[in-house]
């Protein structure tokens, strides 16, 4: 359980860094969730993003 959550903890450290490690990403035993953790950190940057948007008051692209 401990790798899986270091793993996943990667995935998001890296994500937010805006690098990706495909080692990692393709380990046999720890890669799904090293994945699941950049994907969750990714969509996390995209949603402040939209935030900062609105807050702006720029237009909604429509994601």
């Amino acid at each position: 359980m401990e790798d899986a959550l270091l793993a996943y903890n990667a995935g998001r450290v890296d994500a937010l860094e805006g690098r990706r490690d495909a080692g990692l990403a393709e380990h046999p035993d720890t890669g799904a969730d090293y994945r699941r953790g950049f994907l969750d950190a990714r969509i996390e940057v995209v949603n402040m993003h939209a935030g900062l948007r609105r807050l702006l008051g720029h237009e909604d692209p429509g994601f």
